[in-house]
């Protein structure tokens, strides 16, 4: 396919954490790079810690598909690194304000790191904002 596609993942609304994970395993699917930055409230969505993931907001198609899909968007994300060239970037201001560790974070991100480092990293293709 084309150029490597950049996502960052902000929102912490479930429907959109999913979008943003079938983004990725479909692109990857057809053979295109992804880069992927989780920071402000989706970053709680990847904690190990369940009581942290349930400050996701499910509104009435989230909660749809929370109850019904399968898998979940971490395994999305999981099986888009299976299938292809994809990299997870945590948010490094968002785990320091938080005081996490990558190891309290669901195993699928290959770094932490800022949105400087990050951007500098991904210069070139296309870039969404979930």
């Amino acid at each position: 396919m084309g150029d490597t596609l950049n996502l960052m993942l902000l929102s912490g609304d479930y429907a959109k954490i999913h979008a943003a994970a079938m983004v990725t395993l479909v692109a990857s699917s057809l053979g295109q790079p992804v880069n992927v930055f989780v920071s402000m409230e989706a970053l709680p969505a990847f904690h190990q810690d369940a009581s942290e993931r349930e400050a996701v907001v499910k509104g009435p198609i989230g909660q749809m598909i929370a109850e019904t899909a399968s898998p979940d968007y971490v395994g999305l994300f999981r099986e888009a690194k299976e299938m292809g060239d994809v990299h997870l970037y945590a948010c490094s201001l968002v785990a320091d304000m938080k005081h996490w560790e990558l190891s309290q974070l669901v195993p699928i991100f290959d770094d932490m790191m800022g949105i400087a480092g990050f951007l500098g990293q991904v210069s070139g293709g296309t870039s969404l904002t979930f």
